[in-house]
């Protein structure tokens, strides 16, 4: 849980900002704690004396990282109370400023390296599908990519477009049987994907703001496991 300080120290402009001590269990306990906000925003579990729209200095630790990570943030959000879901819990939501993005995505980089994202740990099955992407939200660019596989939280995707990790996507694929499916998420990892310099493939962490999403997404995971399953099955017998 985290914990709050007083304001001080001898950066310019701190003296009376709240320093919140966020002291992660490990790198999952991190990524589980992103909010998809622009640019990106962290979730703090506790009680803090800080008000909406206030700023603050968040200081990331982790286990043998005594020193840790300072990213400038502002207060999003206040949950006083946790929610009957042991998932809800009080807390803060912070959106981070410009100037600790660079910070941020080396955390995001480091966890990568880690643990993994965007589900990297969770199943993964083969699937081509065909699909639009979009990245960025005030100048968009929006290219033809084609997922490559999924799992349940995300997908790899190739792509002609190499944006940074923490940016925002958007995803739009026809499915035979479900139709147009939109999805919004964002990129967890970047490698280069191909001859050309301007090729990447790209992993998408996704976030279902609504159930029939996540309903439609695991349909989608749910036939690429079955494919992968039978065509196990047929090379056994073989």
């Amino acid at each position: 849980m985290a914990t709050v300080q007083s304001g001080g120290g001898s950066k310019a402009g701190s003296r009376n900002r709240h320093q919140i001590v966020a002291p992660f269990a490990n790198w999952d306990d991190f990524l589980g704690c992103r909010l998809d906000v622009q640019p990106a925003g962290l979730f703090l579990a506790g009680t803090f004396p800080v008000e909406v729209g206030e700023e603050l200095e968040v200081r990331c630790t982790f286990p043998g990282d005594a020193d840790g990570v300072r990213l400038a943030a502002r207060v999003l959000w206040r949950r006083l109370r946790a929610g009957s879901d042991p998932n809800v819990r009080a807390g803060i939501g912070v959106v981070l400023r410009s100037t600790a993005m660079t910070a941020y995505r080396r955390l995001l980089e480091q966890a990568e390296g880690r643990v993994g994202l965007a589900g990297r740990r969770q199943e993964r099955f083969t699937l081509r599908i065909p699909v639009a992407c979009t990245f960025g939200r005030r100048r968009p660019i929006e290219l033809a990519g084609e997922i490559s596989d999924v799992s349940s939280r995300g997908a790899a995707v190739r792509v002609a477009h190499r944006p940074a990790v923490g940016d925002a996507v958007f995803l739009r694929l026809d499915d035979r049987l479900l139709g147009t499916i939109e999805l919004a998420g964002f990129v967890t990892w970047v490698r280069s994907g191909g001859t050309a310099a301007a090729n990447a493939a790209i992993g998408v962490e996704l976030q279902f703001s609504r159930d029939d999403d996540r309903k439609a997404w695991d349909r989608i995971v749910g036939r690429a496991k079955a494919d992968a399953r039978l065509s196990q099955d047929y090379s056994q017998e073989e």
